[in-house]
């Protein structure tokens, strides 16, 4: 796949007060790129302040195939990740994928007949 046919998807949320990501960027923000061709994500990223934590996410959300919607990342992330901003990243997670959900249903797949 050529990546000038990806697109990128990003979704934000509000950080809660105490998380050094909010003194940096004020907000939550995760960015899927994606092969509309087959929905996969692949790669993403998010405004963590440690690569750690990015790579972390990355881990989850990379290879996912948004067909089967955003829940399944969503719970692997729920049931691993214990810090500050959860439901921040969580709600960043699910703007992302509405993102791409709003992409889909203005750009169908074309079929040949």
């Amino acid at each position: 796949m050529n990546y000038r046919e990806t697109i990128i998807c990003t979704g934000y949320s509000r950080l809660p007060d105490g998380m050094a990501a909010k003194n940096l960027y004020g907000v939550m923000g995760v960015g899927f790129e994606v092969d509309p061709q087959n929905d996969c994500i692949l790669n993403a990223s998010c405004t963590f302040v440690t690569n750690m934590c990015n790579d972390f996410i990355k881990s989850i959300l990379e290879g996912h195939d948004l067909k089967n919607g955003i829940e399944e990342p969503i719970e692997k992330f729920e049931k691993r990740y214990f810090g500050l901003g959860k439901k921040a990243i969580i709600s960043a997670m699910r703007d992302a994928y509405n993102q791409y959900s709003i992409y889909k249903a203005m750009n169908p797949p074309v079929t040949t007949k």
